[in-house]
């Protein structure tokens, strides 16, 4: 797997929990239709992003390790030329787990947590590439370096470096420093990937967003030049940047439309929304903010003055 892969556009995926997961695409109107959201769905999704310009599928949520539709996914993916990831526990992982994703996912990622070493050594002799995750939090950024080492030494491809807490922006200019020697330290051994996107390290700037727009009008690929990842939730709503952004400015529903058809309406009617609100949040942001959330926050205030 190119680790160093320049333009990471990706897809992430959580699918419905196993009791919700239909065979049938059939699209159902009322209440009960409300939790059917079928494979045949997910996997023209996936088609879809991928005429879109994404090339990474991340399956996510605490069961994706053990999702009947996994395999079917990841083999999508794979036909449209699609990298695949997903993270899972160490302890939920064994030589008879690992075995049907050996030829499904590119990258595994495995949450650093203790004892986890044997977890990592059983991941390394099935020869998938793995990734330690590494929660960061203020009480554990003094650890890092260590983290790095010890990912090194058990084969990882990568560490990481995932904040599960909000930090200062002193805090957060710090780990960027950190990071940037953990890269310098072990490059061409370890990857480092610091899972924030700050000013610091902008797709785009406020200045940028009239081309993107005007680039969305002709080329649907742009979209995710600046909205990635683009998140497939569990009940089908697709929204851009995580889990949970305010539903002002989601895509629209997979039962309502697909991805393509999708993406095409909200090309006119919520990209000028969503370049207003990343203007106002880039005049008005921390320089280590994590931006998608300011950006999730700045989205729900609007629809809450809209409402009002």
């Amino acid at each position: 797997m190119n680790l160093a892969i320049p333009d990471v556009r990706t897809l992430e995926m959580h699918p419905p929990s196993f009791g919700y997961l239909k065979t049938s695409c059939r699209r159902s109107s009322g209440a009960s239709g409300r939790s059917e959201l079928g494979v045949p769905l997910l996997l023209g999704a996936i088609r879809d992003a991928a005429a879109l310009g994404y090339n990474f599928l991340s399956i996510a949520g605490d069961q994706a390790l053990a999702h009947p539709a996994l395999g079917s996914l990841c083999r999508e993916a794979h036909r449209m030329n699609m990298l695949t990831t997903l993270t899972a526990r160490g302890a939920a992982l064994s030589a008879r787990r690992l075995k049907p994703l050996i030829h499904s996912v590119d990258l595994l990622g495995v949450k650093f947590e203790a004892d986890v070493a044997p977890s990592l050594e059983t991941v390394r002799r099935s020869g998938i590439p793995f990734a330690v995750v590494y929660p960061l939090t203020a009480a554990n950024m003094g650890e890092m370096e260590k983290a790095a080492a010890f990912a090194a030494a058990r084969g990882a491809a990568m560490l990481n470096v995932r904040p599960v807490e909000e930090l200062s922006d002193q805090q957060m200019a710090t780990v960027w420093m950190m990071v940037e020697c953990l890269r310098d330290m072990h490059r061409g051994e370890l990857a480092v990937q610091f899972e924030v996107l700050s000013r610091y390290d902008l797709p785009i700037e406020s200045d940028d967003l009239d081309g993107w727009r005007a680039g969305l009008e002709t080329d649907t690929r742009f979209l995710g030049e600046l909205i990635s990842p683009m998140v497939i939730e569990e009940d089908g709503t697709i929204v851009p940047l995580r889990h949970g952004f305010p539903r002002s400015l989601a895509l629209g529903n997979l039962r309502d439309g697909t991805m393509a058809e999708l993406a095409s309406r909200w090309i006119h009617s919520g990209a000028p929304n969503f370049c207003r609100i990343y203007r106002t949040v880039l005049r008005d942001a921390r320089l280590f903010g994590d931006l998608p959330q300011l950006l999730a926050e700045q989205a729900g205030a609007a629809s809450f003055s809209a409402a009002g």
